[in-house]
């Protein structure tokens, strides 16, 4: 028997290419899937991120695991990034990211598993030309996951962090990092089977 059997699990941005990857594999592994996408709840506002983890929970009778995938890349020269793209990607990336982190381990029960997930540029500091506020609203999303690490007791926090990954929007270019590559990773660390592992930030590198 999976170690995920009949374990809640919520995915953020289930619509995208990540999310529903994430949540086939947790359905085939015998997760009770909470697959959340735009339609359903706005994750920049609080009132809709609180009541989609509320009937999660309502709906589950608890939640094991929260999985978030939501997000987005805009870019532009750093001299040309304009308040409305930088405040655009903070909203995406990090703030939803800040919610949903907190909505989850509010209503965990002394244990569980966080996975975000970040960016290559994010992690290692490099390669953020013309992406500036993208890979810096993808930085706070390490440090959220490192400080739910150290605070989130039983609830371990781990981080993803890829390069560019092979989408049908990105093309099939090489080097791109294979998308099941990425799945197979963070169902790993939101079973049971990642153990203790805890504040780690796993990067895939592009090849």
């Amino acid at each position: 028997m999976s170690t995920l059997e009949r374990r809640c699990v919520v995915v953020t941005g289930a619509s995208g290419n990540l999310g529903a990857a994430v949540v086939e594999r947790l359905q085939r592994s015998g997760a009770s899937v909470v697959a959340l996408t735009r339609k359903q709840a706005d994750l920049s506002v609080e009132a809709q991120v609180e009541a989609a983890y509320d009937k999660a929970l309502e709906q589950h009778g608890a939640i094991w695991g929260s999985v978030h995938c939501a997000g987005g890349w805009m870019g532009a020269p750093f001299a040309q990034t304009s308040v409305e793209l930088f405040e655009k990607m903070v909203d995406i990336n990090l703030r939803s990211c800040f919610l949903c982190c907190r909505a989850a381990l509010r209503r965990m029960r002394g244990e569980g598993r966080i996975v975000n997930v970040a960016a290559l540029n994010a992690a290692s500091l490099s390669g953020v030309r013309g992406s500036a506020a993208y890979a810096a609203s993808k930085a706070g999303v390490v440090a959220l996951t490192k400080a739910i690490a150290e605070e989130g007791g039983g609830v371990r926090a781990n981080c993803i962090a890829p390069g560019t990954m092979r989408t049908p929007a990105n093309g099939n270019l090489p080097g791109q990092v294979p998308l099941e590559e990425v799945a197979e990773a963070i169902v790993f660390l939101v079973s049971p089977d990642a153990g203790a592992l805890n504040g780690a930030v796993l990067t895939f590198p592009s090849r």
